[in-house]
């Protein structure tokens, strides 16, 4: 679809924003551009509809050099979306939307409609919308429009240059996930260009990470986080996100730990017994008064001391049971569980409270069903 070859950027100061760049980018995919500032991301983006040209090399849509083609025209059939959002404050929505099909001298009756159809797919009412003015919409309202606006011509190829960055957190969320969506229907190829490496892994269908005017890496988000090519990326990506990679196979252990049956120090023999039996586990978790984790007693060491009423489980617990913490990994727990004395882990707090229990039988279930599904 889009096409760089030997692709060389210099500006008239010497500087070489890009220095001999090949990239393809597949029809109706989602590619991301993504690295630190003066990386030549934006460049890059901007030579595709030569806002900005290249100094060496060429560029071809679809086996056709975009030099060889009107520059005006090249650019009223590619979508274009900016951080600034850029609508005119003198027209209405409507108005905005339509601006690039009217200039196109597209049938207005068509274009009208097609307005419509396109501010309800981004979820504002036509009825209530179309004639209001940008300063009449809050910030992730008028980036919506910004998105569409690119849409309405029907182009084949949209640019979108760091779009939702200005948002705050939450409207920049549901942008995204709108725009993932969106693309589902509409299939365009799409080169976005963020900062963002959260927003790269959650939106691209590929992702290039650019240094100094040179791709580094390209591959899907997962191939990049499983197999990053140098140190520069892994710092790029962070040592937090290489290291959730490496366990987000599995949920959260939060959301697979079973309830524990716990007790006081104090109980009486007899007791533990009784709540072994009521709740059929072969140990019990003993917790104090704040249910901070003290040790295990077991179902043996219980029914081994039973005739010695003097005891309580505090005198037969043991404390070099394996336990594990609540925001540790579900693949951790796996391995732990594979040496632990019980069939069970302990989940531990921050604060070394007991918040539940991982189990073999959870395991099981894990690699049995379709939790992983």
């Amino acid at each position: 679809m889009i096409k760089f070859e030997n692709v060389t950027k210099v500006y008239d100061d010497g500087f070489k924003a890009l220095n001999n760049i090949n990239l393809e980018i597949k029809k109706a995919e989602l590619m991301v551009l993504i690295g630190p500032s003066g990386s030549g991301k934006t460049t890059t983006m901007k030579m595709i509809n030569r806002l900005i040209e290249p100094t060496e090399g060429n560029i071809y849509i679809n086996g056709k050099s975009i030099m060889e083609q009107n520059p005006v025209k090249l650019r009223r059939d590619i979508g274009y979306v900016i951080q600034q959002i850029g609508l005119f404050p003198h027209m209405t929505i409507s108005e905005n939307v339509a601006l690039v099909p009217k200039l196109k001298k597209e049938d207005p009756a068509v274009y009208t409609e097609k307005v419509n159809e396109l501010l309800d797919m981004v979820g504002l009412d036509p009825e209530i919308y179309q004639n209001r003015y940008p300063n009449e919409l809050s910030g992730g309202q008028q980036q919506r429009i910004g998105v569409i606006r690119a849409l309405a011509s029907d182009p084949s190829i949209i640019l979108m240059d760091e779009p939702f960055s200005a948002l705050d957190p939450i409207s920049r969320e549901q942008l995204q996930d709108e725009l993932v969506k969106l693309q589902e229907d509409i299939k365009k190829t799409i080169v976005f260009v963020t900062h963002d490496m959260d927003e790269a892994l959650k939106i691209a269908d590929r992702i290039c990470i650019m240094k100094d005017g040179e791709i580094v890496q390209i591959g899907t988000p997962d191939r990049i986080l499983r197999h990053p090519e140098n140190e520069f990326v892994k710092s790029f990506i962070g040592e937090n996100r290489l290291e959730q990679a490496k366990h987000r196979i599995f949920p959260p252990i939060g959301e697979l730990m079973s309830k524990a049956i716990t007790v006081k120090p104090s109980r009486g023999l007899a007791e533990a017994v009784k709540i072994l039996q009521k709740n059929k586990v072969d140990s019990l978790i003993l917790v104090d008064k704040d249910n901070n984790y003290m040790g295990i007693a077991s179902a043996w060491e219980i029914y081994k001391n039973y005739d010695n009423e003097e005891m309580t489980v505090k005198d037969i617990m043991k404390t070099d049971h394996t336990t594990i913490g609540i925001n540790q990994y579900m693949t951790e727990a796996i391995t732990l569980l594979n040496n632990a004395k019980l069939g069970y882990l302990p989940v531990l707090d921050e604060n070394n409270k007991v918040t539940g229990v991982i189990t073999n039988a959870i395991v099981v279930e894990l690699f049995s069903n379709d939790i992983l599904e």
